[in-house]
C-alpha cells in the first residue's frame, strides 16, 4: 500500500519508479526510513490547510482517480491497523506526527483527512522537507513508511511568530531493530475498510495534533499488539 496523495516517491507517477514501492519496511532489505527514497514529485502543501490523504495500490490502473472507486481493485490491507501522517524538517532525521487514524487504516475506498498544522513554521527545500505515511498492519507485523517530497508554506493571511513549531510526537516505529519486533495493530478485519471513524477525522481536521493541541504529546491509542517470537 503506498500514498498517492500527497504522490508519494518511487510510485508510477514518478521519474524512478519501484516495483517495491508498496512493500513493508525490511522486505528484500527495504531500508528505513522512506523506503531508502530520497526523491520524488513535489507537493505544495500550505499551511492551515486538510490534505485528503489517498492510498494507491498496483490494481489501480488511474493513478489519477479519486474515491469513490470501483470495489473490485485488491488492496492487500492486511485486515487494516494504524496509521500516522508525519513530517520532517530535517531531512529524515526526525518525523513528528500531525495526524492518526485507528484500526481502518488504510484503504484505496476513502481519503483520510489530515490537517496541516496552522502554527509551524515554513520548510521550503523539498530535499529536506517530507510528509509521510506510517503504517502498522493488524494481520501481520509489518510496518510500511512511505514519503513524498514537499514545500510547506503559509497561505496569504500567514504570519511566522517565534512560538511556532512542530509536534513534539514522534513517529511510532516497530518491526524494525532496535525496535520492538513482531508488533501488530488491532484492525478491522476487512477487506475494504469501513472508512476512518468520525471522531477521529474531527481530531484531525481540528488541530488536535497540533503544537499545544491536545493530542500534541500522546497521540491516540495506536491499539498495538506485542506478539510472542
Amino acid at each position: 500500500m503506498g500514498m498517492s496523495n500527497p504522490l508519494g516517491q518511487a510510485g508510477p507517477w514518478s521519474k524512478n519508479p519501484d516495483k517495491l514501492v508498496h512493500s513493508w519496511i525490511g522486505f528484500q532489505g527495504k531500508p528505513f526510513p522512506c523506503g531508502g527514497y530520497t526523491d520524488g514529485p513535489v507537493t505544495n502543501l500550505t499551511i492551515g490547510e486538510v490534505i485528503n490523504v489517498r492510498f494507491w495500490t498496483f490494481g489501480l490502473k488511474n493513478i489519477t482517480a479519486t474515491p469513490p472507486l470501483p470495489k473490485t481493485i485488491p488492496t492487500a490491507r492486511h485486515g487494516g491497523g494504524s496509521c500516522e501522517f508525519s513530517l520532517s524538517y530535517d531531512g529524515m532525521k526526525t518525523w513528528k506526527v500531525i495526524g492518526q487514524y485507528t484500526k481502518s487504516c488504510p484503504d484505496i475506498y476513502t481519503e483520510w483527512p489530515v490537517l496541516i498544522p496552522d502554527n509551524i513554521p515554513e520548510c521550503t527545500d523539498p530535499k529536506t522537507c517530507f510528509f509521510s505515511m506510517s503504517w502498522i498492519a493488524h494481520k501481520v507485523p509489518q510496518f510500511y513508511h512511505h514519503c513524498a517530497n514537499v514545500v510547506v508554506r503559509g497561505g496569504s493571511n500567514y504570519t511566522a511568530l517565534p512560538s511556532f513549531a512542530l509536534p513534539t510526537l514522534d513517529m511510532t516505529v516497530v518491526d524494525l531493530p532496535p525496535n520492538k519486533t513482531l508488533v501488530s495493530a488491532v484492525g478491522d478485519n476487512e477487506l475494504q475498510s469501513p472508512g476512518p471513524d468520525e471522531n477521529e477525522i474531527k481530531m484531525n481536521k481540528n488541530g488536535d495534533f497540533k503544537h499545544g493541541g491536545k493530542l500534541m504529546d500522546k497521540g491516540l491509542n495506536l491499539n498495538l499488539v506485542y506478539r510472542q517470537g
